[in-house]
C-alpha cells in the first residue's frame, strides 16, 4: 500500500513495450543498465513476484497500465505504471 510508484507515458515505451534494464532504470531500483543486467543475471530480480532471468524481458503497454510491481532484492520495491 505504501509502495513508491512510478509513472511512465506512452513516450518512454519502445515499440509498444518496456524492457527490463530500462524499467528498473526508470523506477530508480538500479542505478544504470549495466547494473540492472547484472541484477537480472544474478535473479536478484522478480516482476510480479515472478523471478526474472532474462535480459530480453520486455512488458507491454497493456501489462504496464495494470501495473507491474519490481522488486529487486528483498526490500527495494516499485510500482510501474503507465498513465
Amino acid at each position: 500500500e505504501n509502495m513508491p510508484c512510478t509513472e511512465i507515458t506512452e513516450a518512454d515505451l519502445i515499440d509498444g513495450s518496456m524492457d527490463i534494464m530500462t524499467a528498473l532504470v526508470k523506477t530508480g531500483l538500479c542505478a544504470s543498465k549495466s547494473d540492472a543486467r547484472r541484477n537480472v543475471q544474478q535473479g536478484g530480480v522478480s516482476a510480479d513476484d515472478a523471478k526474472v532471468t532474462d535480459i530480453a524481458k520486455a512488458f507491454t503497454a497493456d501489462e504496464l497500465k495494470n501495473g507491474i510491481v519490481l522488486k529487486r532484492g528483498k526490500k527495494s520495491f516499485n510500482k510501474i505504471i503507465l498513465k
